[in-house]
């Protein structure tokens, strides 16, 4: 992760938001931040920054943080410094954070945990109901209690998550989301944006030949780019069969696009993956005779870089409501075509209004799979997928996004 904060607005855009707006004392209140790349907490720093630029006055508390250097130039409070994450004290968390209200009533508060209400509610991450859920769906009766056992801080978590429910603000409060929400939710969502900026022009080109030589890509190669950070293995053997199925079929002249006068190389399908779950899908390939078409880039990269590399985005994994469908909007921004599977976060965003930059797997299996992958052999379909993506991805911004949020800010204060 870079160290210093993505500059989301231009200097012109900066000194307009400060001319035509009044700036606002801003609390913000997360738990424990962390800098790994697919952490929702994440969206604490971008959204602080965002405020910051947009002529507010934001001060950041957190219950803990293991890169401080997220929040360069704010104010930062970090209640405990030496928390992992693995540590969370709820109530005394909870305790801290009225105490900050207190002191501070002037300030809207801007909450970011599902451990504490604030003036603006936008918990982020995991709920501890859906840890637990997801603990006894996935494992015996046996393995359950042994997986609970290491997370003895979950009751406790549970409890104060409820009390946050019953919370009573300073001020009128209106629980949020970013991205999609659950099916009879409370939340409202405040749209989609991505976090990355995307590569452009001369960039993205640079960009495209460099990673396509540094993993072992042709040119001519047709390549799918696969989020697997949430990998699950029912979705990744039917997308994996599904790949050696399509490989089968898409013989030389049909891979080869009809722009490609001078072939340099014979044209293959290669799949680009990320994520933490290499040897399960590794695995999954071999059983699927698609092991040789698997190209694994690594955990901590740079998705900017591997979009510019891709064909089209796959968003494969993900469960309705959870999540905030900042892969899909990366990929819409940087102009790729982008397949989602039905429940994956961002999904709706290929779905929606006359322009379509992609499409929804709600068939998942491995035809459901082939007859979506098989849109890469048609190059009229890619044009039409390009160019919704270029209609659709300039709303997909943080500055964007951070406009919606500030109209709360300053309703909460009426």
């Amino acid at each position: 992760m870079p160290n210093t904060p993505t500059p989301f607005l231009s200097s012109r855009v900066a000194e307009d938001a400060r001319a035509r707006r009044t700036p606002l004392n801003i609390l913000i209140l997360a738990g424990f931040v962390r800098s790994i790349d697919w952490s929702e907490t994440l969206w604490a720093p971008d959204l602080a920054h965002a405020l910051a630029a947009r002529s507010h006055k934001v001060e950041v508390a957190v219950d803990g943080c293991d890169d401080p250097s997220l929040f360069a130039g704010l104010p930062l409070i970090i209640h405990r410094p030496n928390r992992r994450h693995f540590g969370a004290e709820p109530f005394l968390f909870r305790h801290w954070a009225r105490s900050l209200l207190k002191a501070r009533p002037d300030s809207v508060c801007l909450s970011l945990t599902p451990l504490f209400c604030g003036d603006v509610w936008l918990p982020l991450g995991a709920r501890a109901r859906e840890v637990v859920a997801r603990i006894l769906a996935e494992r015996s009766p046996v393995g359950a209690a042994m997986e609970l056992v290491h997370h003895p801080w979950l009751l406790h978590e549970l409890i104060a998550e409820r009390r946050a429910a019953k919370d009573t603000p300073r001020r009128r409060v209106q629980p949020l989301t970013i991205g999609p929400h659950a099916e009879k939710s409370s939340l409202r969502s405040l749209g989609y944006a991505a976090r990355a900026q995307p590569l452009r022009g001369a960039e993205r080109e640079t960009a495209r030949r460099e990673v396509r030589a540094a993993l072992g890509l042709n040119e001519t190669d047709r390549v799918f780019l696969l989020s697997g950070t949430h990998a699950e293995a029912i979705t990744a053997a039917n997308l994996l069969q599904a790949l050696a199925m399509l490989e089968r079929v898409a013989t030389p002249s049909r891979i080869v696009s009809s722009n490609e006068s001078v072939i340099s190389a014979p044209p293959r399908l290669r799949l680009l993956v990320t994520g933490r779950y290499p040897h399960m899908l590794n695995s999954l390939a071999r059983d699927a005779g698609a092991s040789h078409a698997i190209v694994f880039a690594g955990t901590r990269v740079s998705i900017p870089r591997l979009l510019a590399a891709s064909d089209i985005a796959l968003a494969a994994f993900g469960q309705l409501g959870l999540g905030t469908g900042r892969f899909a909007c990366e990929a819409i921004r940087a102009g790729v075509p982008l397949l989602a599977a039905q429940h994956a976060p961002g999904s709706d965003l290929v779905d929606s209004g006359m322009h379509k930059p992609g499409e929804i797997i709600r068939d998942d299996t491995r035809e459901g799979w082939l007859a979506a992958m098989g849109k890469i052999l048609d190059d009229r379909w890619m044009a039409n997928a390009r160019a919704a993506a270029a209609s659709v991805g300039p709303d997909l911004t943080i500055p964007r996004l951070t406009e919606r949020l500030e109209s709360y800010l300053l309703g909460a204060l009426r």
